[in-house]
Formats: C-alpha cells, sequence, structure tokens
C-alpha cells in the first residue's frame, strides 16, 4: 500500500478547482509526477474539468454528494495516495457539528502519514464568538434574555481548531508531545483573491493567529507547512480571461506561493511540499 495523504477542505475553499487542475496537469505531463494506475471515477472532477475547459468558474460540489475519490499519485519510486473520502465540503462541517466521524474518514486518517488543509482566508467569517464577548453594560441589560444559538455560532478559527482535535485524537496521537510523525500542511488557497504580497506563514497568522499558536503548539516545525495556492491563477469572470483558458487550456494556470514568498507554476509541486 503506497503513502496516504488525506486532502481535508471546508465547502468553497476551492479543493474541486486543485484536484481538476492537478488532474489536467498530470494528463497533460505538465508535471513530475504520474498516475501509477488508472483513476477508478473522475466523476467528482469532472463537472469542474468541463467549466473551466470553457472558461468557466466551477459550480460548487452539492453538500449532498458523498463520493470517495482518490487520486493513486507515481512520485519517484513512491506510490502516493491522495485521498478525499467523502468528497462534498459539506462533510467536513458536519463532522465539526456532530462531533463524529464515520467509517470511512476514520480509516483514511488513521492510514494516513500526512493531511492537507484547505482554508480560504477571503471567505473565513468570524461571527460573533464567546471567545470574543468582552463583558459590558449592553450584555448586562440583556442577561435575562435568551441568546439565540445563531448568535454564538462558532467562528472558523475556532473550527479548523476542533476539526483538527477531533482528527488528532482519532489518530490516537499522544497529546503530551509535539507532533513528529504526521505531517500537516495548511494550503492557503485563493490566493489572487487576497491582492497580497505578503509570505503565507504571515497571512495566516493575521487572519487566524489562534489557529496558527495551536498548530505551532502541536507540530514539529519540520512537520508544518503553510503555503499559498491560487488553483485557477485569476477569476474567470471577465471575457479576456475565459479565453485565455479556452484557447491555452486549464492546464496552463495555477500557481502556489512557497513559505518564502516565491511563487512556482506547479500547483503539482505542493504534494512534494506535503511529504517533505
Amino acid at each position: 500500500m503506497g503513502t496516504s495523504i488525506l486532502l481535508i477542505g471546508k465547502p468553497h475553499s476551492s479543493k474541486t478547482v486543485f484536484l481538476s487542475q492537478f488532474y489536467s496537469k498530470l494528463q497533460k505531463n505538465k508535471s513530475k509526477l504520474k498516475l501509477y494506475r488508472s483513476v477508478d471515477d473522475l466523476s467528482p472532477i469532472s463537472g469542474a474539468r468541463e467549466a473551466l475547459a470553457s472558461g468557466e468558474e466551477p459550480q460548487t460540489t452539492p453538500s449532498e454528494k458523498s463520493v470517495k475519490f482518490y487520486l493513486p499519485i507515481q512520485m519517484a519510486e513512491k506510490q502516493v495516495d491522495l485521498k478525499c473520502p467523502e468528497y462534498g465540503g459539506e462533510q467536513v462541517v458536519n463532522i465539526v457539528e456532530n462531533r463524529e466521524l464515520n467509517k470511512e474518514w476514520t480509516t483514511s486518517i488513521q492510514e494516513s502519514s500526512s493531511w492537507i488543509l484547505f482554508i480560504r482566508l477571503n471567505n473565513v467569517n468570524k461571527p460573533l464568538d464567546i471567545s470574543d464577548v468582552t463583558y459590558s453594560e449592553q450584555h448586562q441589560k440583556s442577561s435575562k434574555e435568551l441568546v439565540s444559538e445563531a448568535e454564538y455560532k462558532i467562528s472558523d478559527q475556532s473550527f479548523f481548531i476542533e476539526l483538527l482535535q477531533i482528527f488528532l485524537n482519532a489518530k490516537g496521537t499522544d497529546y503530551h508531545r509535539l507532533n513528529d510523525k504526521l505531517k500537516l500542511t495548511i494550503v492557503l488557497t485563493c490566493w489572487d483573491e487576497m491582492n497580497t504580497q505578503g509570505k503565507p506563514y504571515d497571512e495566516l497568522k493575521s487572519k487566524l493567529p489562534l489557529l496558527l499558536n495551536f498548530l505551532e503548539s502541536n507540530w514539529d516545525k519540520r512537520y508544518l507547512n503553510i503555503i499559498g495556492l491560487s488553483a485557477q491563477g485569476f477569476s474567470l469572470t471577465t471575457p479576456e480571461n475565459k479565453e485565455k483558458y479556452k484557447i491555452e487550456g486549464p492546464e496552463e494556470f495555477g500557481y502556489l506561493v512557497l513559505p518564502d514568498g516565491t511563487q512556482t507554476d506547479d500547483i503539482t509541486e505542493l504534494l512534494q511540499r506535503a511529504l517533505l
């Protein structure tokens, strides 16, 4: 059995676009990586591939969709299985809401040696969080009123911490030690939306400092990567950009922002970084 990498992402995190672009680059020999066998089922990314080939923005994967999707990657002499056990992003949301993992997720977590977590910083919501509440006269006046569940909805920052804690528990991690076996790559997606020249680490620290503190408190720095990703390269909302995709092909676009701030057009390098 090959090395297993588990890919994790909430809805709208660009996971589908990345997988579509990743596969297209493999098919067009735009990567050093290969497939060591054919993919069993391409239906989870077929819609995204067709949309991108037509210069259109892919639609979000339906929340009810639940499809096993594996990419069997040949990396030099090593075989690597890139896994998305439950493809619809809502499945990840349900894990935190229900505090429960199904058999497929549990198996994938236990068998994997590396996790890739997609976070779209430009799409992070920060509703009123219990940890942010400061007691004031206004709170005193309304103390006798019932507080709706929606008002104290968990923030995305707390969501990602809770999700990783659930995964670490399923993995059977020793909380008394820094993680020096399980590798974690945080991928800040849709980088082109952010209009920044900063490094991925600095952007995560600025937007989700509590999450970064959790990561650095639980992972040996050698086993933690923070990378930026623009799977498309740019928005497909203008006629000019749509035309570029139709003429040149989706596989020509997309880039990674490496930890030192430099860019590379080979988005498949993400897997190599996840295993370094």
